[in-house]
């Protein structure tokens, strides 16, 4: 497989080369992890099935100035054994050009249980995460396919469906840390909410970190970048638009306070945009840095479900593994004992730089 020349970052960005795939090892100075596929098992049907749910919730057309009203369906993964008496950590995950609200997790015809919902159910079974809710909503103001300028049009504001609609009626309906559902509630149970999506929906999530940020901790875009700068402006303006990306993380009260978790396939489509405002991003290392940020790339990867499932498997690791908190420890010097873990689950020995998962907390190694 070749892939995109990644080093060095000063010549790369919008300049085209190759190397072979196994090159793009991590090192101090490539900030690339690549991704391992997920085991054939976690494919197949665990022996803890969780349970999918239609949710309605009433909402806007954000669109329109007008803001008429309208009823939205989100489909919810809830863990098997789900107990209304405990709290849940949530995961929205939002679909690309042209999907549907159940594509994640019942396909497009809406009736079958995809490989990603048995990802769900293998990685709780087997201890790699805690139970956790996952939530497959639309961006389209009716569930509808539309065509790529409407659809970009309500990409582009999702994200005041998200914090005024979205979070306080689906997080309230089921057992979250959700406690009131007003600003002050979304804010206090931000650690605990992740938001990701792919292409379209990578984008999406990209606009609600650039417009919301503060409301959610945990992000993962898949397959496409931040249009800023205009569209596709990861691909051509990287640098503005990771300065840009910077300054309003650096100007929240917020800004030490969560992680992105950034991923393309070494042969997608949209690899150009993805890739040029990673290692942008990465440039800038007193915002986006080990602490709060990586980047992950599938060998062989297209623009397809068979990377989202592979990022997804390992994203999810990390943003809730099994007994462990969600608080990241800025700690330097001697670590306590036990066998570190870096962001894709693997060992990693003394000399690793960045965030280590170790004895029940994340700590960031320096």
């Amino acid at each position: 497989m070749r892939a995109t020349c990644l080093i060095p970052v000063a010549t790369l960005l919008l300049s085209a080369c190759e190397m072979q795939a196994q090159d793009l090892e991590e090192n101090e100075t490539n900030p690339i992890h690549m991704t391992t596929p997920v085991p054939g098992s976690y494919l197949s049907a665990a022996t803890e099935q969780g349970t999918i749910e239609e949710f309605w919730y009433d909402s806007h057309d954000y669109t329109s100035a007008s803001l008429p009203a309208t009823r939205k369906p989100a489909y919810v993964y809830l863990p098997y054994g789900y107990d209304p008496a405990k709290q849940y950590d949530v995961i929205y995950l939002l679909h690309g050009w042209t999907g549907v609200a159940q594509e994640y997790f019942l396909g497009r015809s809406g009736t079958d249980r995809t490989g990603l919902v048995n990802i769900f159910d293998n990685l709780i079974v087997n201890g790699n995460c805690r139970p956790f809710i996952a939530v497959s909503p639309t961006w389209d103001k009716d569930n509808q396919s539309k065509g790529w300028g409407e659809s970009t049009d309500e990409a582009a504001v999702f994200a005041q469906e998200y914090v005024r609609d979205l979070i306080p009626a689906l997080e309230t309906h089921y057992s979250t840390y959700l406690t009131t559902p007003d600003t002050a509630g979304i804010l206090a149970s931000r650690a605990h909410r992740a938001l990701g999506g792919f292409s379209l929906g990578s984008i999406t999530t990209w606009y609600v970190f650039e417009q919301v940020f503060a409301f959610t901790r945990m992000y993962l875009p898949m397959s496409g970048d931040n249009w800023s700068q205009g569209m596709y402006g990861g691909e051509y303006h990287p640098r503005e638009t990771a300065q840009f990306l910077a300054d309003l993380v650096n100007a929240s009260p917020y800004g030490k306070d969560f992680y992105v978790w950034y991923a393309v396939g070494t042969e997608d489509v949209r690899l150009p945009q993805t890739h040029n405002q990673a290692l942008a991003m990465a440039e800038l290392t007193d915002t986006f840095n080990p602490s709060n940020f990586s980047y992950h790339m599938k060998d062989g990867g297209r623009h397809d479900f068979n990377a989202v499932y592979e990022f997804c498997y390992h994203a999810l690791q990390f943003f809730f593994p099994a007994g462990m908190t969600n608080g990241v420890e800025h700690i330097s010097g001697n670590r306590v004992s036990g066998v570190p873990y870096n962001v894709l689950g693997q060992p990693v020995g003394e000399g690793y730089k960045g965030v280590v998962i170790q004895n029940g907390q994340k700590y960031i190694s320096r």
